[in-house]
């Protein structure tokens, strides 16, 4: 199902250059890609790899704001990790999980 279907026809705000590589440390020392929409909605340590010189590109710590994922609203959960309305991942409805 589409987001219209689901009546999500608000579009999601980005404080951030989406096209660059945003990445997420999800344990001390490791950090992984992430999409934007994930990234805005990570709590915890965020990083953009800035290319406005080619020959010199370096990672800026982010500190903007994290959103409740896959709405505009910020989030006041402090508990480390994406951040869910009522802490339910929506997208576990579209996963297909093994009874094993």
């Amino acid at each position: 199902m589409g987001r219209e279907k689901e009546g999500k026809l608000v579009k999601l705000e980005y404080d951030f250059n989406t096209a660059r590589c945003c990445e997420v440390e999800y344990k001390p020392g490791k950090w992984a890609r992430s999409t934007a929409r994930e990234f805005r909605s990570f709590k915890g340590n965020r990083r953009i790899l800035n290319v406005d010189d080619s020959k010199n590109p370096f990672y800026e710590d982010y500190y903007g704001p994290t959103y409740v994922f896959d709405t505009n609203r910020i989030s006041n959960i402090n508990t480390p990790g994406l951040s869910y309305e009522n802490g339910i991942d929506p997208r576990v409805k579209y996963t297909k999980r093994s009874n094993w």
